[in-house]
């Protein structure tokens, strides 16, 4: 896997698309839907044009990588500033990989796809299991033709009516005796 030199441009949008799926301020941006509803649609096309960017520059460095990262933040995402280094990092390692890339090194994106790529899309199938068996575990709809639910619980026994009645504020209702 990763080892078709003419796969290269293919290879290397992966491996930028997990470093910024994978970035700790993207990740809360889109869990918090910093850019309204559609914040994961916009990281995809933010990790596009970052990888645009890179690929159609010549002699691109990790600060102009960084200054695009944080215009686009600031523009899409409704971020003023970052307080760490953390958007400088992430431009590193695009760059990084890039550069590695460029050489038909692909270690990199393996590296990337082992430790980030794999527990990303476990995690995700993950997740949709536990979705399909929710719902699949929901209670059916009503078909015609089929009993109710109603029809399948018996009214409750006399005992079961003699509990006692506890009203909204915790206390036992007093009832009147029945003739």
């Amino acid at each position: 896997m990763f080892d078709d030199p003419s796969k290269k441009l293919t290879y290397f949008e992966y491996a930028a698309g997990v470093l910024i799926c994978c970035w700790p301020i993207m990740r809360q941006a889109v869990a918090e839907e910093w850019a309204d509803v559609d914040t994961a649609d916009k990281r995809d096309w933010m990790a596009g044009a970052i990888v645009d960017y890179i690929c159609s520059a010549k002699d691109v460095d990790p600060y102009d990588i960084e200054e695009l990262i944080l215009q686009i933040l600031q523009d899409e995402f409704n971020v003023g500033s970052i307080e760490d280094d953390s958007p400088y990092i992430l431009a590193q390692d695009l760059h990084r990989v890039w550069q590695a890339t460029l050489e038909d090194n692909f270690e990199p994106i393996r590296d990337i796809h082992e430790h980030l790529g794999k527990p990303m899309v476990e995690k995700q199938e993950r997740e949709e299991n536990r979705n399909k068996k929710s719902s699949s575990s929901a209670v059916p709809e009503l078909v015609e033709g089929e009993p109710s639910m109603q029809e399948d619980f018996p009214e409750p026994s006399e005992e079961e009516s003699k509990a006692p009645t506890v009203d909204d504020d915790g206390f036992t209702v007093v009832q009147r005796k029945r003739r």
